[in-house]
């Protein structure tokens, strides 16, 4: 089936979520008229796909409940804006999208559902596969209520989110166990899907959850890589612009969005200074963004010294030849972009 080329969908990413957890993160929310049948057609076909979901949970239940988180994670976190090592295990964008049908229905429901993903990420363009690599904190919001990125279908409630969806904060005991297990759940899911035993996560807003991804994993590896604020600033802004456009289902105020971002921003320095002092001595490396792009095979090495991890020869030719391949695609220059729109 055809893809749409534009993050412009008709539905929203709560499709690969169930009946039950999507009615609970949209209840008392505004949904604006335009977006009424976008928000009826998703709610739709979650329920029609809640049923599929409940027949791999009982068939993979078992599977998933033996499986055993071996290896100490990696988190690779920092501000918005690797894994050709066979040993990785990765959430792909199937899973961030249907992650209750990944172990079961996967062989026929990415036929079905490719009509539903555009043919390129929104913001940088990169090309978007099923198999791909993709940040988990859209997964972990399909699985149950407590997700940052559920602010992507209801803008208006960002500090809502930010303080509960991000920061973890005015969670009971329960709602904080609930997302614990759903993250050791997708976790296991996703090691048994790419047939990987160590998992690493591409996902920003651990940056703001160290004590709780600690508390998880005490041994866990964290990987940051720091960029020029005002990069990052813009990076973040057109991300979730471009995001938006596919995902909100009320209206919202650019501008208000934009102060927002910048005190997210000055939450995150604060929170990781000091967070990141928690992690034990060996288990955190920080590079600079540009140096790790004009130098990646040296720093990719440099990554697996400081974190004692292996297999980094064994790899090298496969991340050549990734590095091959994509040697011609030009991330956005926020500068250049600036310069045109004044």
């Amino acid at each position: 089936m055809s893809r749409n080329k534009e993050f412009n969908l008709p539905v929203t990413v709560l499709i690969g979520s169930n009946r039950r957890n999507m009615r609970s993160i949209t209840r008392g929310m505004q949904i604006d008229r335009p977006y009424k049948l976008k928000h009826g057609i998703t709610l739709t076909i979650s329920t029609i796909l809640t049923l599929f979901s409940k027949i791999e949970n009982r068939a993979k239940s078992k599977l998933i409940k033996q499986t055993e988180i071996t290896k100490a994670p990696i988190f690779v976190v920092g501000f918005w804006r690797l894994c050709q090592n066979p040993d990785f295990a990765f959430v792909s964008t199937f899973q961030t999208v249907f992650p209750n049908h990944t172990l079961s229905n996967q062989w026929w429901l990415k036929y079905v559902g490719a009509p539903f993903i555009p043919e390129y990420r929104p913001a940088d363009k990169v090309k978007l596969e099923w198999e791909n690599p993709q940040e988990e904190e859209l997964s972990l919001g399909n699985m149950q209520e407590t997700s940052y990125y559920n602010f992507m279908y209801f803008p208006n409630s960002f500090e809502k989110y930010l303080n509960k969806g991000l920061l973890l904060e005015n969670l009971n005991e329960k709602e904080l166990k609930i997302w614990e297990d759903a993250y050791t759940k997708l976790i296991k899911t996703a090691i048994i899907n790419t047939n990987g035993q160590r998992f690493v996560s591409k996902n920003p807003p651990n940056a703001f959850r160290i004590p709780q991804l600690l508390k998880m994993f005490p041994d866990a590896r964290f990987i940051n890589i720091s960029r020029n604020e005002e990069e990052v600033i813009f990076s973040f802004k057109r991300f979730m612009v471009e995001v938006l456009k596919g995902t909100a289902l009320q209206d919202f105020n650019l501008e208000i969005l934009d102060r927002q971002v910048k005190d997210l921003y000055d939450i995150y320095k604060k929170k990781y200074n000091k967070d990141k002092l928690l992690i034990p001595r060996g288990n955190l490396v920080e590079i600079d963004y540009h140096e790790f792009v004009d130098h990646k095979i040296e720093g990719i090495k440099h990554i697996y010294d400081a974190l004692g991890l292996d297999g980094f020869e064994s790899s090298l030719p496969m991340m050549k030849d990734y590095l091959e391949e994509t040697k011609d695609f030009q991330p956005w220059d926020h500068r250049k972009i600036q310069k045109k729109r004044h």
